[in-house]
């Protein structure tokens, strides 16, 4: 019988009794909420997790439990990800490339706090408006 989940469920009981041993998984937004969370549950199941975030440094403090909890081979690796700039997509997505590894799965957590306002004119580091 299938499991039924629901508002009340946690990553830990969707997860119950998965193995994910030798999976290798993408997250982009690994610095903070859902993106750590999902880091976290992922590794805990044995996935080793690429976990990317604007602010390394942020990334680091917000997943040093993740690191802890990671279990049955599973592991958290941090990469450098803004995805308001495309020289900086370009340079993650080159590294991961010549890293030669392939993933199983790619999470894109990464999002956009707040609306676009028609008002606010900030612009990326590439001449953009941006969207958050």
């Amino acid at each position: 019988m299938a499991k039924i989940f629901g508002a009340t469920s946690t990553t830990d009981d969707v997860l119950e009794g998965v193995s994910l041993s030798g999976k290798r998984v993408l997250v982009t937004g690994v610095s903070a909420g859902l993106g750590v969370e999902t880091a976290r549950a992922l590794a805990a199941h044995g996935a080793q997790v690429v976990g990317a975030a604007r602010d390394l440094g942020k990334a680091k403090a917000a997943t040093a439990e993740v690191r802890a909890d990671a279990a049955n081979g599973g592991g958290l690796k941090l990469v450098e990800l803004d995805l308001a700039s495309l020289a900086s997509v370009r340079a993650c997505a080159d590294a991961l490339l010549t890293d030669g590894r392939t993933f199983d799965l790619v999470i894109a957590n990464a999002g956009v706090m707040g609306s676009s306002d028609r008002r606010d004119r900030r612009r990326s580091t590439d001449g953009r408006r941006r969207t958050g």
